[in-house]
């Protein structure tokens, strides 16, 4: 990141990986987030959103607070931190480890604008990213042995090659399709 890479991105405006914030506040982690779950991006500290530049001191302490922001999401974001000409550029690259959230939530990055995930968008996310698989969940609805087909699981162990010696139950637990609770 040079000059001349800074005055392109001023000229450029916010967009889907383009984030203009005025001042450092607690809205940065937000913006980090957005742009972790989605596909990285910029933000520009010390500009407005005409892209003019109102310019902000580089410390120790305006670092220290920028990488605390982004060292406390869950799991921590990866930045970069450059400074020219009274602008600090915050890198931030796409996470590996989808999604990411903040104090304030999860957030994505739709076109310029960084969006609160909805319960129902949670969810559909963890499992679009395999944070959740179903077919791996403990089901609270269905009840042992009222609800089992012995017949089916017998042909089952039967196709995946399992011998079907020994306790149904042990069974079951072996293979992580069921849990035991309270002993039982």
């Amino acid at each position: 990141m040079n000059r001349t890479d800074l005055s392109i991105l001023l000229q450029e405006g916010e967009g889907s990986m383009l984030e203009y914030k005025e001042t450092l506040s607690s809205g940065i982690a937000r913006e980090m987030v957005a742009f972790a779950n989605t596909a990285g991006g910029k933000i520009l500290l010390g500009v407005r959103d005409d892209g003019s530049v109102r310019g902000i001191k580089d410390t120790n302490d305006i670092r220290a607070r920028i990488q605390d922001m982004a060292r406390n999401c869950d799991p921590p974001v990866k930045i970069l931190l450059t400074h020219i000409d009274n602008v600090t550029i915050i890198t931030v690259r796409e996470s590996s480890e989808k999604p990411v959230q903040c104090s304030d939530g999860f957030f994505w990055r739709q076109g310029a604008v960084t969006q609160k995930l909805t319960r129902e968008e949670i969810r559909t996310f963890f499992q679009k990213e395999g944070a959740i698989r179903f077919d791996l969940s403990i089901s609270s609805k269905f009840k042992y042995p009222q609800d089992f087909d012995g017949d089916k699981f017998t042909n089952w162990l039967s196709m995946s090659g399992i011998s079907p010696n020994g306790n149904r139950e042990d069974i079951l637990v072996n293979i992580e399709a069921a849990e035991r609770i309270g002993g039982k």
